[in-house]
């Protein structure tokens, strides 16, 4: 009786936010809505809160800003401002909020307090977010509006207290000690958006970045940037199409050879668990050749965030399986000598918590170890640490310190050649939006041992022809066992300023043992060794017949396009075309299935009759290249195509190329070549 009385007196009201909500509701779902207008405050704070159940928290604040406008003393509406700023990463007009709440009503809600604080927390305020934190907790006994309403919330913040005051203390601390060491810098909007973007790695070879970016919940790929003439990073392209699916791609990290990366890929025919990890093979032109699931390493669980050793013998992943010290362990494999990958170990305590150890990223020096952990005590949801592999065991963890870490979380890292120039990821207060990609210069402390990376063959020293071979380097405490592919090559690192010892014996050649110092790079590029052998006239017989790459003739296109750009004004070929055409050679010399074609272009800036003669002497260098590594060429086509080039700088550099076209011959039984 008395409801139905309460209804007859309000049902005015009711009816009127009936309609309301009514119009709001299909206004929405035509996704036109920015406002719905009402004299009712209250009225308003409901449909902002339906925004947020619905996740569409821009809107919420719109509305919820109205409200303001229509109460500017209603103490609900500014805490749920706060909440909504948060969740659109705008930290210190959601501390704001917050406070205007808590001067209008302070005993409305002690989750605010926390809430409050974790604002200032994220936005670096840290002294702010302490006190917040601090009265938290004293409110934990007092009289208040939502004690009854929020007692779950507060559960959660309660757990997670602890954890933030360290976080305060550990910071402030840092701050206090001071560093030498410039800030971080992100590498610009370019590469980095409003959506996760993390996990990079660089190709050695090409210096091209290669990282994930996640949109949100929606969908997550593997991305690449390149830098333009000017160093800047390109705006970002999606990686190869038998990559990235409409499922989950990311953690990609390239093997420092460059000739594969490995990756995560979710919901795959051949997925054991939610997120596999596989390994993608790479062309001579950089296209995905052969991706392959790796057997023995995952589980059914979450297997991610690979990352292997210079050598390739050893590979590092997250994962969340059973039988680790909780959340996600890193473990390593090595592997066999059948290709095939043993059975992963948990890195243990010293690495490894019951909380989430994740990224893992093993230096070219094979003992040094950068991982994230929001286990081990930091600045955060997730600091970056480094562990040094000594007698036989990991170093207990220690973290990177401010200011490379901060209150945010930091994922992923990638190491240059130089040993201190460091990429990494950051959901730091200040970016464009979740976590962004940052270069920073790392303390000496904290960089790994100085290597060099070889990128060597093994050729016979009277006919230049390549020999696959077994053969070993070592200095005293270090050994590598080598294995060349099929064309005599061969990619491994070793420790700058070092001598050491290259032992190769091939039957029907001469043994060949060298001791070669190893000074440090100045470049980020490979140092370039050829093992020339000698053969033994009485035994060149034996001598072994060059393997044969495994070709899939029925997948191969019938045509291949291969691009060689050039600096501006310049017909030199640079060491990285140079490897490319030595790689094309060797497919084309063992096989007459070919035809080639080499075609010039130059960029606008010239005259039409410079252009011409610049993009004929391009393409001649090709050719000649080509000839020289016993290539026949069928025809040398120069084209001065300046107004092609455009006008900006990315347009003008993609102008100045030399396109090497390939084309098979199509023959008919007898050997011929058809006219059709």
């Amino acid at each position: 009786m008395n409801h139905m009385h309460q209804f007859e007196n309000n049902n005015k009201g009711l009816f009127l936010l009936l309609v309301t909500f009514f119009m709001f509701t299909a206004s929405f779902a035509q996704d036109r809505v920015d406002l719905v207008e009402t004299q009712n405050a209250r009225e308003s704070l409901q449909i902002a809160q339906t925004f947020v159940n619905r996740g569409h928290f821009k809107q919420a604040r719109k509305q919820l800003e109205y409200t303001i406008k229509l109460k500017d003393d209603f103490a609900v509406a500014y805490r749920e401002l706060g909440r909504v700023l948060m969740e659109l990463d705008q930290f210190l007009e959601a501390a704001e909020a917050f406070e205007a709440s808590f001067d209008l009503d302070g005993k409305l809600s002690r989750a605010a307090y926390f809430e409050c604080g974790e604002s200032y927390f994220q936005a670096g305020t840290i002294s702010q977010a302490l006190y917040y934190f601090e009265t938290y907790e004293k409110m934990k006994e007092e009289r208040y509006t939502n004690k009854k309403k929020e007692s779950g919330l507060e559960k959660d913040y309660d757990r997670f207290l602890e954890i933030r005051k360290e976080n305060c203390r550990f910071i402030l601390e840092n701050i206090e000690k001071g560093t030498t060491s410039a800030l971080p810098e992100n590498i610009g909007g370019a590469v980095n958006s409003q959506h996760n973007d993390y996990l990079p790695t660089i190709e050695t070879l090409t210096g091209k970045l290669v990282f994930t970016r996640d949109r949100r919940g929606q969908n997550e790929n593997i991305l690449t940037a390149t830098k333009d003439d000017q160093g800047e990073w390109s705006k970002v392209r999606s990686f190869d199409g038998k990559v990235n699916t409409r499922e989950n791609e990311g953690m990609a990290r390239y093997a420092t050879s460059g000739r594969s990366f490995f990756f995560a890929g979710s919901k795959r025919p051949d997925s054991e668990g939610g997120c596999d990890l596989y390994q993608a093979k790479v062309d001579w032109v950089g296209d995905v050749e052969e991706i392959i699931h790796l057997e023995g390493l995952n589980s059914d669980h979450w297997d991610s965030q690979p990352c292997v050793s210079c050598q390739g013998d050893v590979i590092y992943f997250s994962s969340s399986r059973e039988g680790g010290l909780g959340g996600a362990d890193i473990y390593k494999s090595y592997k066999l000598e059948d290709g095939t990958w043993a059975a992963p170990e948990n890195l243990g305590p010293s690495i490894n918590t019951p909380f989430d150890e994740e990224a893992p990223y093993i230096a070219s020096d094979k003992k040094t170890l950068y991982f994230t952990s929001n286990g081990h005590g930091g600045q955060g949801d997730g600091d970056l640490f480094i562990s040094r592999f000594k007698n036989e065991e990991w170093t207990p963890a220690e973290n990177l310190g401010y200011p490379m870490n901060s209150q945010a979380k930091e994922l992923g890292i990638h190491i240059m050649a130089d040993g201190k120039t460091a990429y990494f990821a950051s959901a730091r207060f200040g970016g464009y939006g979740g976590l962004d990609i940052y270069k920073f210069e790392l303390p000496k402390e904290y960089r790994p041992s100085k290597v060099v990376y070889i990128d060597g063959v093994v050729i016979d020293d009277s006919t230049n022809r390549p020999l696959p071979s077994e053969f070993k380097i070592y200095r005293t405490g270090e050994k590598y066992e080598i294995t060349t592919d099929a064309q005599g090559r061969f990619f491994t690192c070793l420790n700058a300023n070092k001598a050491y010892t290259f032992h190769v014996e091939i039957d029907g050649y001469e043994d060949f043992m060298s001791a070669i110092f190893i000074p440090e790079a100045t470049t980020e590029e490979p140092t370039a060794a050829i093992i020339q052998m000698i053969p033994i006239k009485d035994k060149i017989a034996q001598a072994p017949e060059p393997k044969v790459v495994k070709e899939h003739k029925f997948l191969e296109p019938s045509e291949r396009t291969m691009n060689l750009y050039f600096d501006i004004n310049s017909s030199d070929l640079d060491r990285v075309a140079r490897m490319k055409l030595e790689d094309l050679s060797q497919m084309l010399v063992k096989s007459n299935e070919w035809e080639v074609e080499v075609v010039g272009y130059a960029d606008s800036s010239g005259n039409a009759d410079y252009n011409k003669m610049l993009s004929d002497k391009r393409a001649q260098a090709v050719a000649n290249h080509l000839k020289s590594l016993g290539v026949d060429i069928k025809d040398v086509r120069q084209e001065g195509r300046g107004a092609q080039g455009g006008t900006t700088e990315e347009e003008r550099r993609l102008s100045r190329r030399v396109e090497v076209i390939i084309q098979k011959i199509d023959k008919d039984p007898w050997g011929k070549k058809s006219n059709g």
